[in-house]
């Protein structure tokens, strides 16, 4: 169990609490930002480098949705959000 929650739920997203929150966010976008780097060295249309793209980012972004969800605050149904 964390004692210090990593991020915090707003909406239907995660915003990072903490530097280990902000951290794991930086290098979710910058492992993003080299793939994009990377297929579109190697593709030969926009189509191709979206294509090849699309299945890593939806990769990259559920697991950071699921790290998010299981290291955010939690709220019970009774307690107002602020």
């Amino acid at each position: 169990m964390i004692l210090t929650p990593w991020f915090k739920k707003f909406g239907w997203t995660y915003i990072p609490r903490t530097i280990g929150g902000s951290l794991i966010t930086i290098a979710c976008i910058a492992l993003c930002g080299w793939l994009v780097f990377t297929f579109d060295r190697t593709s030969h249309s926009l189509l191709d480098t979206i294509a090849h793209f699309l299945l890593y980012f939806t990769v990259v972004a559920g697991w950071w949705n699921w790290l998010a969800a299981k290291t955010s605050v939690t709220h019970t149904p009774h307690e107002r959000i602020q």
